[in-house]
């Protein structure tokens, strides 16, 4: 269990109207690092306050899966503008984005975890305790989630955050061009995520974990992608088309591995240990089929010569 869900949001210093424009109003080549950041930042965090407001009142699925997004997004925006924000800035921002997703994905997490369980009875396990069991579960991070993510809250915390970076970018980098300074992130994303993909196929035994690394570099380099095309040069279909094709797998893998996970550390008192291992050795078969579904899929992206991320 992850016990940052038991943090309560920081308050800001200083409340703040962020101008909700369009996320690409004004974004251009002419534009600067700092104001590109605003028209960036501006929408993703508009999202995310009216999701966490309808999700105080909501259990819509997608709601909560939509808000995770939201917050990883703003991690990875966050990441590309860190040079100028400062390493220090940045991660007391994006240490709480990743709580907040974290928060919001609790919901999402026994969803899923549900979803499988009922394919396994479907398949034949003897699960019908464990199923409704996650059932109860999920009602259970329904009311956390809604607990932990107060809507007032959430746009307190985010305007403040905004106004922050806002001002210190606006005092280190308002007249540096955008289109050199997005470009050159993306290439960094783009290295990091070749050679963690690399390192995920080097042996025989892909390694869980090298997977997971495989999946957060690919989610970074396709928001940033989706976030600077405006700005820089054409011709990253491809690499998109590519990073979703990667991602899909290994979403399904992911979702396999955090379900194992998520039943294996909870407790539940109602269902015998033996229902619970039906289901973990059914969901470890799945594992092993995803998993190499998976692999190949990164393995496409990890040739010397990078050919499906080149820009």
């Amino acid at each position: 269990m992850d016990m940052d869900g038991d943090w309560p949001l920081p308050r800001p210093n200083s409340l703040f109207k962020v101008n909700r424009r369009p996320a690409d109003s004004s974004l251009s080549k002419a534009s600067s690092i700092a104001s590109a950041f605003s028209s960036l930042a501006t929408p993703v965090v508009a999202e995310a306050v009216q999701r966490a407001k309808a999700l105080s009142t909501e259990s819509d699925v997608e709601g909560f899966h939509q808000l995770r997004v939201a917050f990883r997004k703003l991690r990875a925006l966050y990441w590309a503008y860190s040079p100028y924000l400062g390493e220090q800035a940045t991660a007391q921002a994006t240490d709480e984005f990743k709580r907040l997703a974290a928060v919001a994905g609790g919901t999402r997490d026994w969803d899923i975890a549900g979803d499988l369980l009922r394919t396994a009875q479907a398949c034949g396990a003897s699960i019908e305790l464990l199923v409704a069991a996650a059932h109860e579960k999920r009602t259970q991070a329904v009311l956390h989630s809604q607990t932990m993510i107060k809507g007032d809250d959430v746009e307190a915390f985010l305007n403040d955050a905004l106004l922050q970076a806002q001002t210190t970018l606006q005092s280190r980098c308002d007249d540096l061009p955008i289109r050199a300074f997005a470009e050159k992130r993306i290439r960094l994303a783009q290295r990091t995520l070749r050679k963690r993909s690399r390192r995920a196929v080097r042996s025989e035994t892909t390694q869980e974990e090298d997977l997971h690394d495989v999946r957060k570099a690919g989610k970074k380099l396709r928001y940033l992608l989706e976030f600077f095309q405006p700005v820089i040069k054409s011709g990253h279909g491809r690499t998109i088309e590519a990073l979703t094709s990667v991602q899909n797998k290994l979403g399904q893998f992911n979702d396999i591995a955090a379900s194992e996970t998520l039943i294996r550390s909870a407790s539940f008192k109602e269902v015998p240990p033996e229902v619970v291992q039906e289901s973990l050795q059914w969901l470890e078969e799945q594992k092993c089929r995803r998993m190499r579904a998976a692999s190949r899929r990164v393995r496409a992206i990890s040739g010397a010569d990078g050919r499906d991320l080149k820009q």
